[in-house]
């Protein structure tokens, strides 16, 4: 009986049954916190094929209560997704604008150059170009053009 207990434990030993079970007791692990383990079965074809069109169906009804427009369902939803189009737009839209603020503070600062550099103080020009408005040399909301003088 000896011999026979001895040669299944060594045939159990190398498919590694025994070895095993002897790690879970060296572990402090006893029988009956091995009897509660839960042991997953493999899920047959069919209980997978179920299960699929289970949620397939809970999916589609879920998609339908979404489009639904008298659904109650208050569902938290993020911003809106934008498309690849819109985002490039917004940021050609952006460098056109930072373009547009770049040029006007290069153009206030060669004005302030040009008003400084021929003693022109803001209130002289104010009066100078309500006067040039006055006599109808320049019109209201229209750029003037610059000419070419004429020297004799």
């Amino acid at each position: 009986m000896l011999v026979i207990f001895t040669r299944l434990c060594t045939v159990f030993a190398k498919k590694s049954y025994v070895g095993n079970h002897f790690d879970h007791f060296k572990q402090g692990v006893n029988e009956t916190s091995m009897k509660y383990q839960k042991v997953q079965k493999p899920i047959d074809e069919r209980e997978k094929l179920r299960k699929f069109r289970e949620l397939d169906d809970a999916f589609a009804q879920a998609l339908r209560q979404l489009d639904d427009p008298e659904s109650d369902f208050d569902i938290p939803t993020g911003p809106p997704v934008r498309s690849l189009a819109a985002l490039e737009q917004e940021d050609v839209e952006t460098q056109q604008k930072e373009q547009q603020q770049e040029q006007e503070r290069i153009f206030k600062q060669r004005f302030e150059a040009l008003l400084s550099e021929y003693g022109v103080g803001h209130d002289d020009l104010a009066e100078l170009i309500e006067v040039l408005l006055g006599y109808g040399v320049w019109q209201q909301d229209v750029v003037p053009v610059a000419s070419a003088s004429k020297t004799p």
